[in-house]
């Protein structure tokens, strides 16, 4: 098996990765918030832009996972970890067509409080999914690479906070 040292560029590639789409759903969760709050710092408009940002950079990073890149990486070091693997990537379509869903409801719904908290409650759905997602990847990570990723000051961290 190899190192940590050995796979680092997959890990950091990965955590990379997570912490682009964390930002960019802060920005959805701020826009969504925004829109409706007495400043209106946001508008339908920035809503759809964003949303449609974070779908396009879901596609590729799920495109790139499935093309044979980190997790494909760790079932190579423990190839009991192929049915998790297939498991996590077989969520891909459906997070994609969550996305699709919320992008739909943010286009077609109106300015009524019950379209506005029904957003934000698919959103905070949404977000709890890809959460789940990411933590069932980092599992897959750290039982395919051996390391313990979490914590150790000179390893990345694999999880953050939406």
């Amino acid at each position: 098996m190899r190192t940590y040292d050995e796979c680092r560029c997959y890990v950091e590639h990965l955590v990379a990765e997570h912490r682009r789409l964390h930002r960019m759903l802060r920005l959805a969760q701020h826009a969504i918030l925004g829109a409706h709050g007495p400043d209106r710092d946001a508008s339908q408009a920035d809503i759809l832009r964003i949303l449609r940002q974070v779908r396009d950079e879901l596609a590729h990073h799920f495109a790139e996972e499935e093309q044979g890149a980190c997790l494909d990486e760790a079932v190579s070091h423990c190839p009991s970890l192929s049915t998790e693997s297939r498991r996590i990537e077989a969520e891909h379509p459906e997070l994609l067509k969550d996305v699709d869903r919320l992008i739909a409801e943010a286009q077609d719904g109106d300015q009524s409080v019950e379209s506005r908290i029904a957003l934000e409650r698919g959103f905070d759905e949404l977000c709890r999914q890809l959460n789940a997602h990411e933590a069932a990847e980092n599992s897959l990570l750290r039982k395919g690479f051996g390391a313990n990723m979490n914590g150790a000051a000179s390893s990345p961290t694999l999880t953050f906070d939406t």
